[in-house]
């Protein structure tokens, strides 16, 4: 009589759904839901907020881009002329909306943030389900889903709208290229997202050493054919970003991969000026408007030279290096007080002023900031236990990295991309005391 072989057994960590069997639980779909309703709302209760500074801005690029103009003449240099300042895809995404609203409609593009927003919380439980299995997946996506800084920052016009999908999907991406049969297709995918990203925010260059780590698996490490995904991932991100590029050397005529913008942000935060406030150390101010007196004569020589986007941002930029260089130990001091700043351990009028900046009332900003805190402690509570030490490095590694702008700036919203990883570890503390509870019940019985 013959003996039935053994199932095989599968050597993905989550085997694959069976044909027909529901691809979601309806948990994930209700939580979904209301994770749209809450952001559609806020858009709907806040829908006569005025556009100031950063919002303002990206709308005018919107509208730009919705007439077929891509991005308008540059407001940064006294010579106006072409611009590369903004990094395209997010204006690209606001001109999209417009262009099918017909007219410009910020309300329009923050209710299309809010479809993001809700798409940024189902990719985080799909990342945790992916790693630590579904019950702390669906938790995952009941965090994220009514968690205050996750719902009120992906409301606001700004290109973390876009940014945080964006990021979230990559790393989806490279955790399915480590399980796939065909993982070179993922990793292709993880390389486009990777240079999207990119696209939409600068600092999105340094996923590269984190995702490139995550596909980097084959044995042994140093062969020529083990390097062939991390060389994919970095050829796919550069090809992606390549016609930008390419665009901006006919425009401006110069070299500018992506943007202009980094000899600006820097003179922002190195000068003298922000050194020497007392209210809000190191805190960033608009150099290229002489908020520095050290920066006045250039500003000045700028405007009676005519100097372009490209030359302004580079004479910025190296006084920018030259304040650094006189004085290394002041990253430091710019990290410290940033970080403080961005995780609303201090400076709270700080932390207001700033979320108003971003067009976000007091109201919503006040509840980013006290839901902040209850995520944060969750997040600690998470970080300490045994499940989040046997996740791999590279994924803490990405919050790290995007962590990195504190030695430029402690703007809230530069901190929308480390949330969702907060969310993660939160779901960790609440899976392991749900976890808990029955042993405790039963130990100490009624």
């Amino acid at each position: 009589m013959a003996v039935a072989a053994p199932p095989r057994r599968s050597r993905h960590l989550f085997p694959r759904l069976r044909v027909g069997a529901p691809a979601l639980p309806r948990a994930v779909w209700a939580l979904l839901a209301v994770a749209l309703i809450l952001r559609v709302g806020l858009v709907a209760a806040t829908i006569d907020t005025p556009l100031t500074l950063d919002p303002a801005d990206f709308s005018r690029n919107g509208v730009s881009f919705a007439q077929g103009e891509g991005l308008p003449p540059s407001n940064r240099a006294p010579a106006g002329g072409p611009s590369a300042y903004r990094p395209p895809a997010y204006p690209m995404f606001v001109g999209a909306v417009y262009a099918v609203a017909g007219q410009e409609a910020p309300p329009v593009a923050r209710l299309a943030g809010a479809l993001l927003g809700t798409l940024s919380v189902g990719l985080i439980g799909l990342i945790a389900a992916r790693i630590w299995g579904r019950r702390v997946g669906v938790v995952a996506v009941g965090i994220a889903a009514i968690a205050p800084p996750l719902v009120v920052m992906s409301t606001a016009l700004i290109s973390e709208a876009l940014f945080v999908p964006l990021v979230l999907a990559a790393v989806a991406t490279a955790l399915e290229a480590r399980r796939s049969d065909h993982p070179l297709r993922w990793v292709v995918a993880t390389g486009v997202l990777v240079g999207m990203a990119e696209l939409t925010r600068t600092n999105a260059v340094l996923l590269i050493l984190p995702l490139g780590l995550a596909v980097w698996t084959a044995r042994p490490r140093r062969h020529p054919r083990a390097l062939l995904a991390p060389v994919l991932l970095v050829t796919c991100a550069v090809l992606t970003v390549a016609p930008w590029t390419i665009r901006n050397a006919l425009v401006v005529h110069r070299f500018v991969p992506v943007s202009t913008e980094i000899g600006y942000t820097l003179a922002g935060t190195y000068n003298q000026a922000s050194r020497a406030d007392r209210h809000w150390p190191a805190v960033w101010k608009e150099a290229e408007h002489g908020a520095s007196p050290e920066y006045s004569p250039l500003v000045f020589y700028a405007s009676v030279q005519r100097w372009d986007e490209v030359t302004f941002g580079e004479r910025l930029l190296d006084a920018a290096l030259a304040d650094i260089r006189s004085d290394p130990a002041y990253l430091l001091k710019v990290a410290w007080w940033n970080g403080v700043r961005m995780f609303h351990l201090g400076e709270l009028d700080f932390a207001v002023a700033n979320l108003r900046d971003t067009s976000i009332p007091a109201g919503p900003a006040w509840l980013e900031i006290v839901g902040f805190y209850a995520l944060g402690v969750l997040a600690l509570v998470g970080l300490c236990t045994r499940r989040a030490r046997q996740a791999p490095a590279w994924l803490w590694l990405v919050p790290a990295c995007l962590a990195a702008t504190v030695f430029v700036t402690g703007f809230i919203r530069f901190r929308a991309g480390i949330d969702p990883f907060l969310v993660m570890l939160a779901a960790l503390a609440v899976a392991g005391i749900a976890e808990a509870a029955p042993r405790v019940g039963r130990r100490f019985p009624r």
